[in-house]
């Protein structure tokens, strides 16, 4: 597909690299899912010394499973740089609270540490449902949480409701 808001996100620590070109960056922020390695944590406070890095682990981003993030949020100030590593799904609901409290895109850096069938979030473009945790390809099929409908997931992500766009797989066939 040519056109795609499919994000391209990174899965090798480099990411960091490219994050303070051109910017007096005060401070990191790392946030990382509780899977990724202390090894993985490490390397990445490595890349970023000798800036000054505050870690945060997150156990599960449904509901109030940000743990400290939202604490950190508002002490943030200009010069705040973010590093997200962990699951995709992970990785996008947290970079969609970051931008909801404040932060630019430019200010955010994700690493990919998926090992597996990637979980993904799928959002029914019919009944407007999130359905979480869908172990789904793109292009692939699976039941909506809310209508029961058989949702095909579209290369379309909402970096808003950090979820890919599902729609019901019948609705381009002709009766």
């Amino acid at each position: 597909m040519r056109s795609t808001s499919v994000p391209r996100w990174r899965s090798d620590y480099s990411a960091v690299d490219d994050l303070a070109a051109g910017a007096v960056v005060t401070r990191y922020v790392l946030v990382a899912e509780r899977s990724v390695s202390a090894q993985a944590t490490r390397e990445l406070s490595e890349r970023v010394a000798p800036v000054p890095t505050h870690a945060v682990t997150v156990d599960d981003v449904a509901g109030s499973g940000f743990g400290g993030l939202d604490d950190l949020l508002s002490e943030a100030r200009i010069g705040c740089r973010f590093v997200v590593a962990g699951s995709e799904r992970t990785v996008g609901a947290i970079r969609t609270r970051l931008i909801s409290a404040g932060a630019v895109p430019a200010e955010i850096t994700a690493v990919i540490t998926d090992s597996g069938a990637p979980v993904r979030d799928v959002f029914c473009a019919h009944c407007h449902t999130t359905s979480s945790s869908v172990p789904v390809a793109i292009g692939g099929r699976t039941p909506c949480a809310g209508c029961s409908a058989e949702l095909t997931v579209y290369y379309h992500y909402s970096r808003r409701h950090s979820a890919y766009l599902g729609y019901r797989a019948d609705s381009e066939e002709m009766p």
